[in-house]
C-alpha cells in the first residue's frame, strides 16, 4: 500500500498555483489519501493551510491578500548603502502581513495530528549578517556541510511553528531572517527548493511534486525505489512578489487546469 506524500516547493506569490493542483486534488479524490506534507518558503504555508483546511477556505485567504501586504521597510535605502552588511537581518520588505495571515489561520491542535514538514537554510549566527550567510552557504556547497534543515511541524509548539514557517519564508536581503536560538534561518529554497527527502525518510513510497519553477531541483537517480508525479507550468505564473487577487484567481486556475490535465494522462492513484 502506498504512503502518498505532497512536496511544494518555493516560489513566493506563484504559490497561488499549488492551490489550484490542491483543489484538483480534492475533486479526484485524491487529497484525502496524501498523509504526509513537505514545503520550502510559500510551499511551507500552502502545506499547513492543506493539511487543516478546506480548500475553499484556502482559495479565500489567497484571493484576500493584498499587494500592499509587501511592504518595504522604512529604513530601505539605509538598509541597503549603509548597513549592507546586516541587510539580510533587517531586510528590504516587511514580513509583519505574512506573520499575521499565518497566525491568523493556523490551527495548531490540527496541525499536531497530521505529519508535516518544513524548510530552513541555516543563515549564520545571529550577528554575522550577510558575511554569516556566505559561510553557511560555503559550507553548504563547497564543503559539502549541509545547511538544509526539516523541521517536524506537528511536534512543536504552537509559538515555533509561526517562527518555523516564517523562517522558511525568508527570501535573504527581501525578507529578514528569523532568529532561532543563536543562528538566522532563511528560505529553505536555498538550499533545498524541493524538499522531497523528509517524505522519503518518513517512508513515502509515492510523491506528487508540485514545482513552481521549471527548471528540475532535484535528481531522481537517489530516490529510485520512490514513484514520483511532478506538476509544473510550462509558462510564466508571475513575479514571486505579485501578491495580486486577480493575479492569484488566475494562477490558481493554471494550477486547477494543469493538475486535471496530468491526471487524464497519467492517473496517480488507481
Amino acid at each position: 500500500m502506498s504512503k502518498i506524500g505532497l512536496c511544494l516547493s518555493g516560489g513566493g506569490a506563484r504559490g497561488a498555483f499549488q492551490v489550484g493542483v490542491m483543489k484538483a486534488l480534492t475533486e479526484l479524490g485524491i487529497a484525502p489519501k496524501i498523509t504526509a506534507y513537505s514545503g520550502t518558503s510559500i510551499g511551507s504555508v500552502n502545506a499547513s493551510f492543506f493539511a487543516t483546511k478546506s480548500i475553499d477556505e484556502i482559495i479565500s485567504i489567497w484571493e484576500s491578500i493584498s499587494p500592499e501586504s509587501m511592504k518595504r521597510t522604512e529604513s530601505y535605502f539605509r538598509n541597503l548603502i549603509r548597513d549592507h552588511p546586516k541587510v539580510t537581518e533587517t531586510g528590504l520588505f516587511d514580513i509583519s502581513d505574512l506573520e499575521q495571515i499565518i497566525q491568523n489561520h493556523l490551527v495548531p491542535p490540527l496541525i499536531k495530528e497530521k505529519e508535516i514538514y518544513v524548510t530552513l537554510s541555516e543563515g549564520g549566527a545571529v550577528g554575522e549578517g550577510f558575511f554569516g550567510l556566505l559561510k553557511a552557504s560555503y559550507n553548504h556547497y563547497i564543503k559539502k556541510d549541509a545547511k538544509a534543515v526539516y523541521i517536524p511541524l506537528h511536534k512543536q509548539s504552537e509559538e515555533d511553528m509561526i517562527r518555523f514557517i516564517l523562517a522558511s519564508c525568508s527570501i535573504p536581503i527581501v525578507f529578514p531572517g528569523v532568529s532561532i536560538g543563536s543562528v538566522n534561518y532563511f528560505d529553505g529554497g536555498l538550499y533545498d527548493n524541493v524538499p522531497v527527502k523528509p517524505l522519503v525518510d518518513a517512508g513515502c513510497n509515492l510523491i506528487i511534486v508540485v514545482h513552481l519553477h521549471r527548471i528540475h531541483f532535484f535528481d531522481h537517480k537517489k530516490f529510485p525505489h520512490i514513484i514520483f508525479h511532478e506538476i509544473r507550468h510550462q509558462g510564466g505564473l508571475g513575479g514571486i512578489l505579485n501578491f495580486d487577487p486577480e493575479r492569484a484567481k488566475h494562477t490558481i486556475q493554471l494550477g486547477y487546469q494543469d493538475t486535471l490535465d496530468y491526471c487524464a494522462k497519467t492517473p496517480i492513484v488507481e
